[in-house]
């Protein structure tokens, strides 16, 4: 799917991102769930 160094860059992210230090639980569903259905994935 993504190319090794790209993998990396988007696991580096999403830990961040997870680490909620920044945002709270409920924002962090939020996005994941407002991401999920921009892909037109369903729940």
């Amino acid at each position: 799917m993504l190319p090794p160094e790209q993998h990396k860059a988007y696991c580096n992210f999403y830990d961040a991102v997870r680490n909620q230090e920044h945002l709270d639980a409920r924002t962090t569903v939020l996005i994941g769930l407002a991401a999920a259905m921009a892909r037109e994935c369903r729940p």
